[in-house]
């Protein structure tokens, strides 16, 4: 996931220190996931999310699909709370309705440049397993357990 999270910075054309500052984060905490000291958290992803809500949630993750999301999925992606003409608040319950109620006209949003895609595939490094755990005793000694 750090890989495409590092693709997807420099194919907005940013740096490190510009990524961190559009989401609001630490830019240690970009090197650090980086470098692969820390994986990527939850709030990071939500984070990317919200600032750039055209980036494929299920490809940043999984590395699913493209990296962008079409204009159909984009607009139900999130539920919009609306105001009504009275002022209040409300959010429709049924994803059909939230489509209908945030649907933007296809002639007020700009048409995105075509954009050159690279396929790289990742593979993922497989599940570590515990095969032993020693215990020191403050006396010198030490016990020794194994998955065995």
């Amino acid at each position: 996931m750090k890989d495409r999270i590092y693709q997807f910075m420099k194919q907005q054309g940013m740096s490190q220190k510009q990524f961190a500052s559009e989401l609001c984060v630490a830019e240690a905490t970009l090197s650090s996931i980086f470098t692969g000291r820390t994986r990527p958290t939850n709030a990071l992803i939500s984070a990317i999310h919200e600032r750039f809500p055209e980036v494929s949630i299920p490809w940043l993750m999984f590395g699913e699909g493209d990296m962008f999301v079409g204009e159909t999925v984009k607009e139900t992606s999130a539920p919009v709370p609306l105001s009504s003409p009275q002022g209040d608040m409300f959010a429709s319950s049924s994803p059909s309705a939230q489509v209908l109620d945030t649907a933007i006209p296809p002639t007020s949003t700009p048409s995105p440049a075509p954009i050159l895609r690279e396929t790289i595939k990742y593979i993922d490094k497989p599940q570590r397993k515990i095969t032993e755990i020693r215990v020191f005793f403050d006396d010198g000694t030490y016990e020794t357990f194994s998955a065995n």
